[in-house]
């Protein structure tokens, strides 16, 4: 039977949701919070097998349609591969079609006619919305009536990695389980131990993708080397140091929603260990760095460079820049150029870069 032994991490959610389980007090609607790749999605797809799965006896008396019989192994290991299938009947999803950039109202609309109908199999009818952040203004206007007045046996999952782009009365009306990221340290361990790599490239691989233990666990080492390379023009002191290779690099990492997150996730990650020279290295600028222990750096393998970049610029200047990544990264997925923010912002790090360097 499926259990949440089969996830790594996430100790808090997951005792929620046992909680919730146990206790038999099961919401109309969850949200799923966190990060692209944290798990949301693996957790929301076990909680839906131990609830459709479950045995007759255990359901709540209320649902007296539902009859009491224990179901076999062999029945629960059935009902587990048509939700893996995508064929129980009392499991629906909607999901990001591949031509499509957002979920709509008639999807919205064909799975409210869906939950008037009573589950077959189960005490439960659930719908699974991945990415609801996807789902537009007007789909969640629809959607809010539904979760404010569900049948009794309707469940809605919600799983999104944007909060910010959820109506807030939405939000309101479901119960948040929020996933944080696993420390690197443990996706570190975690992928020595599943894909045999040595310290130093489970290390790199971890710190590469941000703690996104999905993508780490399918990276491939050396494409990801050349992509950070490729991503180090963002501070790279040469290309930094004209404008016309400056306004280059703003323009190859803003042309997608995709590159800039990542592009902002790299100079957050930067900054982050600049700080940390900082506070290891005393006063700044700091004078002698050289002996700082490189584990406690994201970007270890750059340690020289971030040390040049440490002594350049003071902790109030770091710590201005690190919140303006910051304010990006929330703004990028509204109307903004993202272009021009992404130069500003380069910019703004030349003349450090610059006055550091004469002074």
């Amino acid at each position: 039977m499926t259990s949440f032994n089969e996830l790594l991490g996430h100790a808090r959610p997951i005792q929620i949701l046992q909680t919730i389980l146990d206790t038999k007090k099961i919401p109309n609607a969850l949200l799923f919070v966190g990060e692209e790749g944290i798990g949301k999605r693996s957790a929301a797809m076990i909680f839906i097998k131990m609830l459709l799965c479950q045995n007759r006896s255990s359901i709540e008396e209320s649902n007296s349609n539902v009859p009491n019989e224990e179901p076999s192994e062999a029945l629960l290991a059935l009902r587990q591969e048509k939700i893996e299938s995508g064929n129980h009947p009392d499991f629906t999803q909607l999901i990001l079609a591949p031509d499509e950039t957002s979920i709509k109202m008639e999807a919205i609309a064909a799975m409210q006619e869906q939950l008037i109908y009573a589950p077959i199999e189960s005490a439960w009818k659930i719908v699974l919305i991945d990415p609801a952040d996807k789902i537009t203004m007007q789909a969640q206007n629809s959607l809010l009536k539904t979760i404010e007045e569900p049948p009794d046996y309707a469940i809605i999952i919600l799983i999104a990695s944007k909060i910010d782009l959820l109506a807030p009365t939405l939000i309101s009306r479901c119960q948040r389980i929020l996933f944080s990221p696993l420390a690197l340290s443990q996706i570190e361990t975690i992928l020595m131990d599943r894909r045999g790599w040595t310290q130093n490239e489970a290390r790199f691989a971890a710190a590469w993708t941000g703690g996104n233990l999905g993508e780490a666990l399918t990276l491939n080492l050396d494409e990801a080397r050349q992509q950070e390379i490729e991503y180090n023009a963002l501070v790279n002191e040469e290309i930094m140091a004209h404008y016309e290779s400056l306004f280059e690099t703003a323009k190859t990492f803003s042309g997608s929603v995709e590159k800039l997150e990542k592009a902002l996730y790299y100079l957050s990650a930067y900054f982050r260990d600049l700080l940390v020279l900082h506070a290891m290295g005393g006063s700044v600028p700091c004078e002698d760095l050289s002996d700082v222990d490189e584990s406690y750096l994201v970007f270890f393998w750059r340690k020289e460079e971030l040390i040049r970049w440490a002594k350049r610029m003071t902790t109030q200047e770091v710590t201005h820049f690190l919140a303006d990544t910051t304010e990006m990264t929330k703004n990028i997925s509204r109307n903004i150029n993202r272009q021009l923010a992404l130069e500003t912002l380069l910019m703004q790090m030349r003349d450090k870069l610059l006055k550091g360097a004469s002074g």
